[in-house]
């Protein structure tokens, strides 16, 4: 069988952990909500690689000056007073932020620092970070402030037992906010003076609206339980139209700002809605368990409770595993009356316990506890065992009606029965949203930018900076007007095709009609076929298909020697269809198949990945996937669309980006237009992750161009163990080496410029970038070069979208939705203050706002100057070989992440999400148990205990091609078999 093949036990080099904000002296106080910049996240003593600085901008005559709004607004002043920065410990010693909170916000310590002034006798604000540091400009003196509290005052209670901390306060620094300005300046490095600042400015511009204004924040992003806009996805979640808020660090230092703004976005975020727990277990229930049907909400617990697994062993239900999800919710109680009404508890598991309490579970008559208890007459001390139902029943008067349901476990309180339990609003909801609750999303976050314009406008006033009395205490004020910036919009490309060169001008979209590709598929067909699976349609359907598709592939240049054999599959296991498939093929045109259309009855994902996995991983064949209900129609467009697709993986080229958008078409095999005529390789790379709560590996995925265009790419993919982001060493050169020699074969020299593009790091992960795979990546070259051939010059750059700046052009300078031209680019006030990035738009938003990619140069050996730069990202983008319009980012990563979802069904069968919960839980767990204890005992340890350890025990994918014949394989695997 496919899945046998044999996990890898050599050890593998260590992945690099999270060493965000480990360079910083306290690591226990820091904000991270912060947006900090690169260089805040390096680790003393680790490697060092300074980040590219910007070489100056772009000066191309030919690119047009326009001006664009920006949702970035500048902080005008911020003629800060004296303030000091304290620090809060507790006795007896804790670490979570919550008892610093709750400390903090004590009444009798409220009362005490109240007495604190400034040296001018003036009281100020304090402002606390929910942990472990406080700012004000009043002033303690040397001496420490100690207060011993009780944290039952808080909730106006004097029951069980004294919550007792003794509280101190210790004076540490003046903040020092010109290290903040010379390190905008580029006059110093950074240092934690300039961190403290940042932390500092963060608190102040988030503490008026959390405390005075009614919002209640969630990282990033402001929620008000009456202003903010809300949309029920079902019964159990709503999308909220919260207020994303945050400083940010930018270049209006150069243009007579302070270096300081605000980004103010739209975020739209799903919630868990509030409401009774029960009934949101139950609503949860039945929208994710398909054999549950409505149902009265007493017979509720019948589909939650334990049941027999095959072994005979009491286990979950299907319904009691969805109930899962509701971990971390947090409630309050309601059975106390109001004494207790605000103290918030969060949901630690759902009880089961089967092997405790059988078929019922862990629910209120099951589950019982020893109290104490003293007679007032006698003083005599008896001990008597209650049921979490009677006792509920006795003490508080409160019958509870679905006693058979699972009862809550906290975090630190105990156990509740579900009804008592009301979830409080805004917890989010972190899950996968199913296709309804997607498709309800799109519809309520998709804005027109003139939209979304009004609304942020809308947002900053709810914001009320200028009321505001943090920010007017420290002497801050803000622009409460969306600035304008400078940008530029690059002269788009042309699209050279095999017989014209085609102009789209600032469309952004160009057509295939009367177009022939550049290059058709070298080999012309000959060994092929339609498969119709699953009696989905007949065959006289696939050859009108057949003839239509022919005819425009033909037109478009595309090689056909013999027409396919057209016919429907044997049996219905995904392996034999692929199997009988392949044989038939091969014995009817004695060769391996060149590729075969499989054509489905619908869109299940399920069944598309088991056919694609096995015609990848057993025979290293390219396939087609055609959906029935299209081959009925067969309309034109279609088939123009599969013609794009097909060429690619036939080998072939679709077009070339050339500078001038008329005149002579290119010639095939041509060097790219961007390239000087230097032998440039261009290499992208991404890594995905499997959907939260999943034992799915991480998967690191690598595309290399292969021609002297960049328009053909080769791939590779590998595990790069649990929700690891940064691409193993080993993963880095073992998928890279072998495409360096493959590219050496086809262009007969090595490539003497390398653009390295990666998509998805954050700004704390640069430094791993470098340090990690960039180390790597040149590893893998100097091996492969050897010592005769100089190695070739680098480039690095991080390409992302995961980011809240828009624009918002005026007039001419945007399309008929409002949205900017392609080709539009910002580089000022918005960027880093000296470090080299940009924000690019390279595409035409359909619906919606577009998001810029924002370019990040962290390292450039290669030295091209900016403009030629983000011409050439900005004209690369034009050649994506899927698309008739430009995409919005560099081909090369947005193909990394096609291949990193593509190789999902090679994972291992028992570790993909893939797979139906009801053929694999069972099993998963006890393999991955087996395995990971078997890899332990080989190293002498009793089990894993570090995350390298882990990432050791995670499978491999399935090899590529383990029953291909030939050359297949080798001609798969360099060809773009994942577009």
């Amino acid at each position: 069988m496919e899945d046998s093949q044999e996990w890898s036990l050599s050890a593998l080099p260590a992945y690099p952990q999270d060493t965000k904000y480990q360079d910083l002296t306290t690591n226990d106080k820091v904000n991270k909500r912060i947006d900090l910049t690169p260089e805040a996240y390096y680790v003393d003593g680790k490697n060092f690689h300074p980040f590219a600085r910007r070489p100056g901008w772009n000066d191309d005559p030919k690119a047009k000056k326009i001006n664009v709004g920006i949702n970035q607004y500048r902080i005008k002043t911020a003629n800060l007073p004296i303030i000091f920065q304290y620090d809060i410990s507790v006795s007896p010693s804790v670490d979570a932020n919550i008892v610093y909170r709750k400390c903090w916000e004590n009444k009798t310590l409220e009362q005490h620092m109240a007495r604190f002034a400034n040296k001018e006798g003036k009281k100020g604000p304090w402002l606390h970070d929910g942990g472990k540091i406080l700012w004000s400009t009043n002033d303690i003196g040397n001496q420490a402030v100690k207060k011993q509290i009780d944290l039952r005052e808080n909730e106006g209670s004097s029951r069980g037992k004294p919550q007792l901390f003794l509280v101190t306060i210790t004076k540490t620094r003046v903040l020092n906010l010109e290290a903040l300005d010379a390190y905008l300046k580029g006059k110093m490095g950074w240092d934690n003076m300039v961190l403290e600042s940042i932390n500092f400015l963060d608190h102040v511009f988030r503490s008026g609206p959390t405390k005075h204004f009614g919002f209640e924040a969630n990282k990033r992003v402001l929620v008000h339980p009456k202003a903010s806009e809300v949309m029920a996805l079902n019964a159990c979640t709503e999308a909220i139209k919260g207020i994303y808020s945050a400083i940010r660090l930018n270049s209006s230092v150069l243009s007579g700002g302070l270096g300081l703004g605000v980004n103010v976005d739209v975020a739209n975020n799903s919630y868990w809605t509030g409401q009774n727990l029960a009934q949101l277990a139950r609503h949860l229930v039945i929208n994710m368990c398909p054999k549950v049907g409505p149902h009265k909400p007493e017979d509720f617990w019948t589909y939650v409770r334990p049941e027999k697994d095959h072994n005979g062993k009491w286990g979950p239900s299907a319904g009691f595993k969805v109930l899962r999800r509701l971990a971390n919710i947090r409630f309050k109680v309601t059975h106390r009356g109001k004494r207790e009404d605000n103290h918030i508890y969060k949901v630690k598991r759902i009880m089961w316990d089967a092997d405790k309490y059988g078929q019922q579970g862990a629910n209120a008559k099951t589950v019982t506890f020893e109290r104490k208890t003293v007679d007032d007459n006698t003083g005599k001390e008896t001990v008597k065992t209650w049921s979490v139902y009677d006792f509920y029943n006795e003490h508080y008067k409160r019958r509870i009606n679905y006693w058979q349901l699972p009862l809550i476990e906290t975090t630190k309180a105990g156990s509740f029965p579900m009804e008592v339990c009301e979830v409080q609003r805004f917890c989010p909801y972190p899950f996968k949203l199913d296709g309804d609750q997607t498709s309800k999303m799109l519809k309520f976050a998709v804005q027109p930018p003139r939209e979304r314009k009004v609304q942020i406008e809308r947002m900053v006033a709810q914001l009320k900076w200028g009321e505001d009395r943090f920010l007017r205490h420290f002497g801050i004020t803000m622009d409460t007007n969306m600035p304008k910036v400078e940008a530029r919009v690059i002269s788009n490309p042309g699209i050279s095709f095999g017989n014209k060169i085609t102009n789209p001008g600032v469309s952004g979209r160009w057509d295939l009609r009367g177009c022939k590709f550049i290059e058709p598929n070298p080999t012309p067909l000959q060994s092929w076929a339609f498969c119709i699976t699953q009696g989905c349609c007949d065959e006289a359907t696939v050859s009108s298909f057949y003839r239509e598709w022919k005819k425009i592939y033909q037109g478009h240049g595309g090689r056909i020697k013999n027409d396919p054999i057209i016919f429907k599959a044997k049996g219905d296991v995904y392996t034999e269809v692929v199997e009988n498939a392949w044989k038939t093929v091969g014995h009817q045109f004695k060769m391996n198949p060149q590729i075969i259309f499989f054509i489905l009855k619908d869109k299940t994902a399920w069944y598309y990945e088991r056919l694609k996995r096995s015609s990848d991983c057993r025979y290293a064949m390219p396939t087609q996937m055609l959906n029935a209900a299209n081959v009925r129609k067969a309309q034109g467009q279609y088939c123009s669309n599969v013609c794009l697709k097909v060429n690619a993986k036939l080998g072939g080229c679709t077009a070339i980006a050339t500078k001038a958008p008329s005149g002579q078409p290119l010639k095939p095999f041509s060097v790219s237009p961007h390239f000087d005529n230097q032998p440039t390789m261009i290499i992208g790379a991404d890594v995905s992750h499997g959907p939260a709560g999943q034992l799915s590996p991480s998967v690191a995925a690598m595309t290399v161009s292969m021609d002297k265009a960049a328009t053909k790419y080769s791939a590779a993919a590998q595990t790069n163990g649990w929700r690891v982001e940064i691409l193993q060493p080993y993963n880095m050169i073992q998928m890279l080496q072998p495409m360096i020699t493959r590219w050496k074969q086809a262009n007969t020299v090595f490539p003497k410029r390398v653009f390295y593009i990666r998509d998805g790091v954050s700004e704390g992960q640069y430094a791993h970038v470098m340090d990690h795979e960039f180390t790597a990546m040149k590893k893998a070259f100097a091996e492969v070069y050897g010592e005769a051939n100089p190695l070739p010059k680098f480039t690095v750059i991080i390409a992302t979208k995961r980011h809240h700046i828009r624009f918002f052009p005026d007039g001419n300078a945007a399309d008929k939705n409002g949205n900017a031209l392609p080709g539009t680019i910002v580089e000022r006030e918005v960027t880093h203050p000296f470090q080299y990035d940009f924000y690019l738009c390279s595409h035409v938003a359909i619906k919606g706002t577009a998001r810029p990619v924002h370019y990040t140069v962290l390292h450039d050996e290669i030295k091209m100057p900016p403009a030629k730069l983000q011409e050439m990202i900005y004209h690369q983008c034009y050649q994506y070989v899927r698309s008739t319009t430009p995409v919005s980012l560099h081909p090369a990563v947005y193909y990394a992440h096609l291949v990193s979802n593509r190789a999902r069904p090679h994972e291992m069968a028992l570790f993909t999400d893939r797979v139906p919960e009801d053929v694999k839980h069972g099993i998963l767990r006890a393999a991955l148990g087996n395995y990971a204890k078997r890899l332990m005992q080989k190293e002498g340890k009793s089990q894993p205990g570090t995350n390298d350890e882990r990432n050791k025990v995670c499978p491999k994918l399935v090899t590529l091609g383990s029953h291909a014949k030939g050359n297949a394989r080798e001609t798969f695997e360099a060809g773009m078999w994942f577009v």
